[in-house]
């Protein structure tokens, strides 16, 4: 490495090829390239710019670019506003509508805490064009425990706020990432949509996944969450739309709608796109996922209903299993018979 320096500051240097490589192999750095491995273009740079070894002049740019990368990461990561501090978590504040029996049971249908059709693998998938990394604040709508959150955070080191307006299971979520000792990373915190409060400039993704439905105020909500983002950010939004199907307000439409934990509040896929233009979004994906969707919710009870089948499951999901069922199949039916679609968008904001 020393040769390298003395390269940088006198373009010059006494040592052959062969001592270079000694030298820097005594030092524990990977061995140099041969020079026909070195592309024409930086040989001639070398040249043009007076050094006598161009795999020295190589390698040494190599190691410049990966500075600057880094650099320009930490500087990134420097720049990323303080965390404000957490309340303190009480348990003991809303229990009853999840018990430890529910979350079980959605553990077996979807992943352990993503309580979400398609789990781990479609978490995955979706955050593909969002090039994650380390240096990078996202918020969570619909957040559930907080499974999916702390699933990015693991793979990619970003910054995930979970918000989730079931006050229960944000305080499940939050015990959660106390547990896994990543509360500051992922706070999984409760929001009402109708005043979330949403920090302004702050976030470079926005994502929900099969959760904006349940928002009343839609166009509020949206403009919060366009005002909360970065320069270049990012929205991923996964969610259940209305066809024209749904205008006819079928008894099966009216009965989903009955009997939703949350009333949903559904808009068509045009008018998501019609509103996040509006708000000056580039939308660069709009896709129907009615059929993967469908595949995700058919293909884990199929799973649930092959180990009743054996007599492997859990006695403890019975008291919940036949509420879940029908609440799912509610959504199944509507989906296949067009009156429901299930669309994912992806958008980027200036």
């Amino acid at each position: 490495m020393a040769s390298l320096k003395l390269k940088f500051w006198q373009k010059s240097s006494p040592k052959n090829h062969g001592d270079m490589m000694a030298d820097m192999a005594g030092h524990g750095a990977m061995a140099l390239p041969d020079i026909s491995s070195v592309p024409f273009k930086w040989r001639l740079k070398a040249r043009w710019e007076g050094y006598d070894d161009p795999v020295e002049y190589y390698m040494l740019q190599q190691e410049l670019d990966a500075y600057r990368n880094w650099l320009r990461k930490m500087l990134v990561y420097a720049a990323r506003p303080v965390e404000e501090e957490l309340p303190d978590l009480d348990l003991d504040d809303e229990i009853g509508n999840w018990p430890p029996e529910r979350l079980k049971l959605y553990a077996k249908l979807f992943d352990r805490g993503i309580m979400k059709p398609g789990g781990h693998d479609y978490a995955m998938e979706l955050a593909k064009p969002l090039a994650l990394d380390e240096t990078m604040s996202c918020l969570e709508i619909g957040a559930r425990i907080g499974g999916a959150a702390r699933l990015l955070a693991d793979k990619f080191g970003v910054w995930v706020t979970a918000l989730e307006q079931d006050g229960e299971l944000a305080l499940i979520g939050m015990d959660r990432s106390v547990t896994a000792g990543v509360q500051k990373k992922v706070p999984v915190q409760k929001y009402d949509p109708q005043n979330p409060e949403i920090r302004q400039k702050y976030f470079n993704v926005v994502y929900s996944v099969g959760e904006m439905f349940l928002i009343e105020k839609k166009d509020t909500f949206l403009l919060q969450i366009a005002e909360s983002l970065r320069e270049q950010g990012q929205l991923l939004l996964t969610d259940y739309v209305m066809t024209n199907k749904s205008s006819e307000q079928s008894d099966l439409y009216k009965n989903w709608l009955a009997h939703e934990e949350i009333m949903p509040h559904p808009w068509t896929a045009e008018r998501y796109k019609d509103v996040l233009q509006k708000l000056k979004f580039d939308i660069r994906i709009s896709k129907d996922e009615t059929a993967l969707h469908l595949s995700h919710i058919k293909s884990a009870w199929a799973g649930l209903a092959q180990e009743m089948k054996g007599g492997e499951i859990d006695p403890d999901f019975n008291t919940f299993l036949e509420q879940e069922l029908e609440m799912w199949m509610r959504r199944v039916k509507l989906l296949e018979t067009g009156e429901l679609a299930y669309y994912r968008f992806y958008a980027t904001h200036d």
